[in-house]
């Protein structure tokens, strides 16, 4: 399948003349439009390996190019209508479709497979070329030899438009404002340098790998032997290159696998990672929360103590307000006790001490109840037992008086006059120091006039015996 490369292009511009054709119409070619293409007597579709219209490509540069702007000495202007704007590529593989038909059938399918192969790869050498700019690309079966079109444009407009054919970039900027012979010549230089360039790097990227050489034999002036020869040749060098280039492959796809595979360990390391993360933070959030209910036990615990040593503390304020109950109560005893109790005073007395008792237990019950949960039921119990024992007592002692014990107080009249005086004493509800002074200085009064009377009674009757 040896033989010599062939690959050219050609800029385009938007208006053709009886020279050269316009973008669209070479696009209507390539694209096998009818009444375009005349020379090809049995056309067949094109085989599109990029986009799919070489019309509707070359509009789109067109309309591209209609809204862009050429700086021409620093002003912007309108780009001329004859101005290129496109370029049409033509790659020819040099197995012929005679050829190809009288093939084998295998052997067929083998060289066809081989040619999609090349017509690839060129496609991919025009990209490199002309980066973004790539806008279609067919493979045509219905010429003398398998070739491919490629159409090259800008399809976004700009405010500085500049020709994208190499060559010619490469005379311009050679030439410059030269336009003398000497500076066509330097123009001329230049583009031939940059278009052997590009066949040169079209054979090193695409041509060598399929058996083509750079050149055919009637420029080099070969004989057929010695063409047959160097055909020979590049069939060994085209080979070579290919199962180098298979193995490239291979390596590259076992590069890919084994890039794939590290990626996938990343990834799976770094989702473990974060898993392992997550868990961290979560027992971090357990055991936060876990140390505030211990820092609220341990408030609470606080709060409990200072409860049950207020509670200890209400105990024995209970205990000492009972102590002066009882040593109230136990003022009464004796003589005057029996006074009140005469009057119902020392009941009123003993009401009040016992209601007065009554919210003390009724408050200390309620404390032992909310303590009880601590420190024991049959504790709380039998500390309420005692306390209420204690009061009952104080009562008892204060109810064992009685105004029957002294029957020469039951005269009719002998208290009453004193009634409301006592009674204004004992309703006063004044301290019991003060309270004792008074009814202690009352009772002195009561005694002396008692004394007094029974002495003017012993006089009395000394002198009736007398």
């Amino acid at each position: 399948m040896a033989g010599y490369q062939f690959i050219h292009y050609e800029a385009y511009a938007r208006t053709g003349n009886d020279k050269k054709r316009s973008l669209v119409s070479i696009a209507k070619e390539a694209d096998c439009d009818s009444g375009n293409h005349p020379h090809v007597t049995a056309p067949q579709p094109p085989e599109y390996l990029l986009g799919s219209s070489f019309v509707d490509a070359a509009e789109a540069i067109v309309a591209a190019t209609d809204a862009s702007k050429v700086n021409h000495s620093g002003k912007k202007r309108n780009v001329r209508k004859d101005a290129n704007i496109g370029i049409g590529l033509i790659a020819s593989h040099p197995v012929s479709i005679e050829d190809l038909n009288a093939m084998a059938e295998p052997e067929r399918m083998q060289a066809i497979a081989e040619i999609k192969e090349w017509a690839e790869d060129a496609v991919t050498f025009a990209e490199t070329e002309f980066p973004g700019l790539v806008q279609v690309a067919a493979l045509h079966w219905d010429e003398s030899h398998p070739h491919i079109h490629i159409l090259i444009g800008s399809t976004e407009p700009t405010d500085d438009f500049e020709i994208i054919h190499k060559g010619e970039q490469a005379r311009k900027n050679a030439q410059s404002n030269d336009r003398t012979g000497k500076g066509k010549k330097l123009g001329n230089d230049a583009y031939t340098k940059e278009m052997r360039r590009f066949q040169d790097q079209y054979h090193a990227e695409v041509g060598i790998f399929y058996g083509q050489a750079r050149l055919g034999p009637k420029r080099r002036r070969k004989s057929r032997a010695e063409w047959r020869k160097e055909q020979a040749q590049l069939d060994c060098v085209a080979k070579s290159l290919q199962r180098g280039k298979s193995v490239d492959h291979q390596v590259e796809m076992a590069l890919s696998a084994a890039a794939d595979q590290a990626q996938h360990i990343i990834d799976t390391t770094q989702e473990e990672a974060v898993r392992q993360r997550k868990l961290v933070e979560q027992k971090k959030q357990i055991a936060e929360q876990e140390l505030a209910q211990a820092q609220q036990l341990r408030e609470q615990a606080e709060r409990e103590a200072k409860e049950a040593a207020g509670l200890k503390q209400e105990v024995a304020k209970l205990k000492t307000t009972l102590d002066e109950r009882v040593r109230d109560l136990s003022k009464y005893d004796g003589f005057f006790g029996r006074v009140l109790g005469w009057f119902g005073i020392r009941q009123r007395i003993e009401q009040r001490t016992e209601a007065k008792l009554n919210t003390q237990l009724v408050k200390l019950r309620k404390k032992v109840d909310e303590l009880s949960s601590q420190v024991g039921k049959e504790k709380s119990m039998q500390r309420q037992h005692r306390v209420t024992a204690d009061a009952l007592k104080s009562l008892q002692s204060a109810l064992s008086l009685s105004v029957d014990d002294y029957p020469h107080l039951q005269e009719k009249g002998a208290l009453e006059k004193h009634f409301v005086y006592i009674q204004e004493l004992v309703e006063a509800n004044q301290v019991p120091d003060k309270l004792q002074e008074q009814i202690d200085a009352y009772i002195e009064e009561l005694q002396m006039t008692q004394f007094k009377s029974h002495v003017q009674s012993s006089t009395l009757s000394s002198d009736l015996d007398m």
